[in-house]
């Protein structure tokens, strides 16, 4: 592999990492087919372009995160309360907390139980599902309509939901950022809470499956992986600036129904 098949991988996991589908998956893809990495080798080097758009997600978000830290109520972290509002940093953190517990304890199990049978109907139908409820979601909300009126609540309960629909993500193709979008959307938070929250929650998230799969797996660092890192966070910058101005544009129902579209496809193909 050349400079310029490792910029390509960086673009490619910058630009897919935050979009409903599987950024792993196609760079995966990429690397066996088109420089014929081994299988094995290529499951190390996506899992290892990940830090690039972790990293451009903490530079964003870098006002909120520095507002969790300084602002949470760490003697309160763990003590349950009910009603209280969203915009508590507390009840953000511990929810953030609380999902990637779920993630873990959901996701890990899930992971050695499948990571050899997994077939691609299996991800297919899978992620079809997700789309029709999504597109269900939509409805529903142009029925009531109070996706922009309604309070978003980051419950224990809500917790178990998003940090189990993100377990489930281990499972090859299946795309971390979209399933838990879809998951905040089903909650019914409006589109950029969906985005911000997931893009949040997919710091430590990944941080720690970088880590306990590179320790399992073993990884042989090569200098140049770390510019497709580089092209990765630039890339990955780039998109999340987009997908969040888009995502205060649209309306809730309207991003259900994109969203619930584009599951459909990439479950059919």
């Amino acid at each position: 592999m050349d400079l310029i098949a490792y910029i390509l991988l960086g673009v490619i996991q910058g630009i897919f990492e935050w979009l409903p589908v599987s950024s792993q998956g196609i760079s995966v893809v990429v690397l066996m087919n088109m420089f014929k990495v081994a299988p094995q080798l290529a499951i190390d080097m996506s899992i290892f372009l990940h830090l690039g758009t972790v990293l451009a997600a903490l530079v964003y978000f870098w006002k909120d995160i520095k507002e969790l830290f300084t602002k949470t109520n760490y003697s309160n972290l763990f003590k349950l309360k009910k009603n209280i509002k969203f915009d508590n940093t507390t009840q953000v953190s511990r929810f953030i907390l609380v999902s990637v517990f779920f993630t873990l304890l959901i996701g890990v199990p899930i992971y050695f139980l499948v990571r050899q049978n997994v077939t691609a109907e299996m991800v297919g139908i899978l992620t079809i599902a997700i789309g029709v409820l999504l597109i269900i979601t939509g409805l529903l909300q142009i029925k009531i309509n109070k996706a922009r009126e309604a309070i978003p609540k980051f419950t224990t309960k809500d917790a178990f939901w998003v940090g189990g629909a993100q377990g489930l993500s281990v499972i090859p193709g299946v795309s971390r950022s979209g399933i838990t979008t879809s998951m905040f959307l089903f909650q019914g938070h409006n589109p950029e809470i969906a985005f911000k929250y997931s893009f949040l929650l997919s710091i430590p998230t990944i941080l720690i499956a970088e880590i306990g799969l590179l320790v399992i797996n073993g990884f042989i660092f090569n200098p140049l992986i770390l510019v497709s890192v580089a092209m990765a966070f630039i890339f990955g910058f780039i998109t999340i600036d987009i997908l969040m101005k888009i995502a205060r544009k649209l309306e809730f129902s309207y991003f259900c129904f994109v969203l619930g579209l584009a599951y459909i496809l990439i479950g059919l193909i």
